[in-house]
């Protein structure tokens, strides 16, 4: 017991310690990026702070993603509420969970956690391509999502049907997804009927009340913090009907946007989406037949809520890394079959230099790989958001706007909790949104409006406002310029 136990430890640091030092290369939220660019890191982030402040998601801030995210990076505020290093400490956090789940899928085939094989799944998610900027909700749900799989997994593997404390942490897991992007749900049917199949007959009943009771334990603080705060109307009409009928292109439900959110799995996560495809086949060879049908039935189900509502992006196919585990122990457990045959085994002391080597490796391939570490080295001087908040401190302050595009991280670098309910343009079809950002305009109740274009010729003009200062930024392979739009009544004219 005491030897397992310290092999328990012993994993889970080395996950934790594979987490940080990747995420500290791959994540834009690390302590070594001046500013974590990603529109949407920044909303979830703005949202956040003013949480911090009083205001309520969706009544005072707009924005379509689940309460339970906007809670999180409630936190992720108080831990610094003028950098990302809160958001950073939650990513890598969620990194340690799902590394250490991956481990257990190997000491379940093997009895050894095979702890070289962290670096290697950590490189395949965070440093792809589909890992944009860090802190995305795919991100943060991988080991919720990772757990409800596993769950599913030990009832088709297991020789007992899942316990009631299975049940119920299904049901709890269920409702935080629920309440963070409920596209993720899919994996969570699966494995609900995995554990249907398997259990024990008369306690069927008693394991759905369980993991409604798990749902309910998450779910009803989320209502009363919107009743309290006579906020239920917002939380229903933004969350559910706005994400369900006005988000993206309207266009609802298709077949197509699963096979392009499987396209955008293989282009911009492709080791993992070849990984998961050789892992089916090795699966079937060695006559997995029920485990494979799990596997098969968890990834179909999983496409059609993850990318069946609307047209891709290209961070979408990360929530799919939650097959990886799974598909990665079928290869490696194929190969020890293959070594081992022939007589081929190495001392304890290999597997300690390979855990060594692998994180070495792991370091020196997310430096080559991750998409994001062009902003290594900048200070906060080269970039447009601490510029106009520089000018904006030394005219004594003043309300901003985040004009036509989604948050830039302009109010983070200014220290400012947005006034405007509507305080940046979404990807939400909500007339009403650039109708409120052209009235905070228009009334001049906005001391400053920040603007983006792709050319460096702002076609921007406000009445009733001057342009104050310029800034540029690489954004990937796009160059954005910014302008701040000063409010000066003198300059109306009559």
């Amino acid at each position: 017991m005491k030897r397992k136990t310290s092999a328990d430890i012993i994993t889970f640091l080395y996950a934790v310690i594979t987490a940080a030092v990747v995420l500290l290369i791959c994540s834009k939220s690390s302590p070594l990026y001046p500013l974590n660019d990603w529109v949407d890191a920044n909303t979830f982030l703005t949202i956040g702070r003013g949480s911090l402040h009083g205001k309520v998601p969706y009544r005072d801030l707009y924005e379509q993603k689940g309460p339970v995210l906007y809670f999180i990076h409630t936190l992720a505020a108080w831990i610094s509420e003028d950098s990302f290093l809160g958001v950073w400490l939650i990513e890598v956090t969620a990194a340690s969970a799902f590394l250490f789940e991956a481990a257990l899928f190997f000491r379940k085939s093997c009895g050894r956690y095979r702890i070289w094989g962290i670096p290697v799944i950590a490189v395949m998610v965070y440093a792809s391509q589909a890992f944009c900027h860090g802190d995305s909700a795919e991100e943060l749900c991988l080991p919720l999502t990772m757990w409800a799989y596993m769950a599913g997994h030990r009832a088709v593997t297991g020789k007992e049907s899942a316990s009631g404390r299975e049940w119920l942490m299904l049901g709890a897991l269920a409702g935080a997804v629920l309440w963070i992007k409920f596209t993720f749900l899919g994996i969570f049917a699966a494995a609900i009927a995995a554990m249907t199949v398997t259990c024990k007959k008369g306690m069927l009943l008693r394991n759905y009340a369980l993991g409604i009771i798990g749902a309910a334990a998450v779910s009803v603080p989320v209502f009363l913090y919107y009743a309290l705060n006579s906020a239920l109307d917002d939380l229903f009409s933004v969350y559910f009907y706005d994400n369900l009928f006005r988000y993206g292109s309207g266009d609802g439900f298709s077949f197509r946007h699963i096979t392009d959110g499987l396209n955008f799995a293989r282009v911009f996560m492709g080791a993992v989406f070849w990984t998961v495809c050789i892992g089916i086949l090795i699966m079937l060879v060695r006559k997995k037949y029920r485990l494979a049908a799990y596997f098969v039935a968890s990834l179909i189900i999983m496409s059609l809520t993850v990318f069946g509502g609307h047209s891709s992006y290209q961070y979408y196919p990360l929530a799919m890394a939650v097959f990886l585990p799974q598909a990665a122990d079928e290869m490696i457990s194929a190969a020890e079959e293959c070594f081992h045959k022939r007589g081929v085994t190495l001392p304890r002391r290999a597997y300690v230099f390979c855990s060594v080597f692998s994180l070495l490796a792991g370091t020196a391939i997310s430096f080559k790989t991750s998409r994001n570490v062009y902003m290594l080295g900048q200070s906060k001087a080269e970039l447009p958001q601490y510029q106009f908040a520089e000018y904006i401190a030394s005219r004594g302050g003043g309300s901003l706007l985040n004009y036509g595009f989604i948050d830039g991280g302009f109010y983070l670098a200014a220290g400012q909790v947005p006034e405007f309910r509507y305080f940046c343009l979404n990807n939400m079809d909500v007339p009403e949104m650039k109708a409120a950002q052209e009235y905070y305009i228009r009334s001049g109740k906005a001391d400053y409006v920040v603007v983006r274009s792709e050319s460096p010729d702002t076609e921007f003009s406000f009445p009733g406002y001057e342009l104050a200062v310029r800034g540029e930024l690489a954004y990937y392979d796009k160059y954005f310029y910014y302008f701040l739009f000063e409010f000066n009544e003198k300059s109306i004219k009559s």
